[in-house]
């Protein structure tokens, strides 16, 4: 019996003749999607070719069916839309995502934190300090430092020019072809075809010089196996392990350093914790840290707006969607949406903490799920909760203008211009 079709498409907004509804999104991002889910409920479409979806279920339905009928794709610029291609890529992501994930397992992370300490020192030092550059600096030294330890010597640099380079790109909605004649589009190019060259060269040398224990996470990869990586391989995913633990993290430093400013009773609960830690403890003697940092990832998720090309045509929730299609959803309004969340505004770390409470399933998702979740997920929640730790033990943080800040949807979810004093501690006798 021949199955009846589902709707066509869901309602949305019928925006300008021309522009459809890019002008009144970028004006105000999340104010338009919020409007727009009041007046359309949990699914509408943004355009003719893009959808936005927003209860738990129909999100994760959406990212665990992620590789099948739906494929991630992160290129800032737009090219024709190549399903297939995009299937090899991500069989290919993830074929070389199984052999590195011992390299990310909290075991081995764990010997990065010493190291993670010195840099972090030396990237935060006393006076007054324009937040999210900072992190930024210590998270791309950290990276290259986790990926790379001895050869990372100029990657820092690079990946910094990277980020800046798609950063502009990323603020716009109207995505520009790679032949595009844009000051914008070249310097992503360049700074792409940079990084990439660099880490061939890093790559070959250590593939020649041999690599007997490894101790980062390329040594992991190079490490002999049934299938062994390509050069290729090795090189696409460090790039994209880097980048993508880079803006994030860095991100999420910020608002947590924001959110240390105006909270001291928090403040006062860490630094008691971090008192009684070794000085590089594991995250179980950090139980109120990780529980902030898990909070302040609810409140303000960087990564607040996730996409996915529908890889061939199929239904989502019951709407149809064909090949080439676009679905969305705000991880920041599901984090936030009082029907899974009570107080969904307020920061309250105790939440974690709390006996026989948990989140609603599928309404928490700070690093993705199914099968493109984020492969840092146990290194990321240890660096931030570390240097959370280290922040609030030996600095004091102050805002010279108290209140609240600006917030950036255009790219990655950021406290506009957050700057803060930092003073060093004296230490204890």
């Amino acid at each position: 019996m021949k199955r009846a079709p589902g709707p066509q498409r869901p309602p949305g907004p019928r925006g300008h003749w021309l522009f459809g509804n890019s002008e009144e999104y970028d004006r105000d991002r999340n104010g338009f999607l919020e409007r727009c889910h009041a007046t359309y409920g949990d699914v509408f479409s943004f355009d003719a070719r893009t959808v936005v979806v927003s209860s738990p279920d129909q999100v994760h339905a959406l990212l665990a069916r992620t590789n099948g009928d739906f494929l991630a794709e992160n290129s800032p610029l737009a090219d024709r839309v190549d399903p297939e291609r995009m299937a090899g890529d991500a069989q290919l992501w993830t074929a070389t995502r199984r052999a590195g994930w011992q390299g990310l397992h909290r075991r081995v992370a764990q010997a990065h934190a010493a190291r993670l300490r010195e840099i972090f020192l030396d990237s935060v030092g006393d006076g007054e300090v324009k937040v999210l550059p900072a992190m930024a600096d210590f998270f791309s030294r950290a990276t290259a430092d986790f990926c790379l330890g001895e050869d990372a010597a100029g990657v820092p640099e690079a990946l910094a020019g990277s980020v800046a380079a798609i950063d502009p790109l990323s603020r716009d909605s109207l995505q520009y072809p790679p032949w595009w004649p844009s000051r914008r589009v070249r310097r992503f190019a360049r700074s792409r075809k940079e990084l990439l060259a660099l880490m061939t060269a890093i790559v070959r040398k250590r593939r020649e010089a041999g690599e007997s224990a490894p101790g980062d996470l390329l040594g992991v990869l190079l490490a002999p196996r049934e299938n062994e990586l390509t050069d290729l391989q090795i090189e696409r995913f460090l790039r994209g392990i880097m980048l993508a633990a880079l803006g994030v993290p860095a991100t999420a430093l910020t608002w947590i350093v924001y959110e240390l400013t105006r909270r001291p009773d928090v403040v006062a609960r860490i630094e008691a914790e971090a008192a009684a830690a070794e000085e590089i403890p594991d995250l179980g003697a950090l139980p109120y840290t990780e529980a902030f940092v898990k909070e302040v990832l609810r409140l303000w998720p960087p990564t607040w707006l996730i996409g996915r090309t529908v890889r061939r045509d199929t239904e989502l929730d019951g709407w149809r969607l064909r090949t080439g299609d676009q679905v969305m959803f705000s991880l920041y309004r599901l984090h936030r949406d009082p029907r899974w969340w009570s107080d969904p505004d307020e920061l309250r770390p105790e939440r974690w903490l709390e006996p026989h409470t948990a989140p609603v399933r599928h309404s928490y998702l700070p690093f993705g799920a199914g099968p493109r979740v984020c492969v840092g997920t146990q290194l990321g929640m240890m660096q931030l909760a570390l240097t959370t730790a280290w922040l609030v033990r030996d600095m004091d943080v102050a805002r010279p203008e108290p209140g609240d800040v600006p917030v950036d949807f255009s790219g990655l979810l950021v406290p506009r211009d957050l700057t803060v004093r930092l003073r060093r501690k004296a230490p204890l006798p």
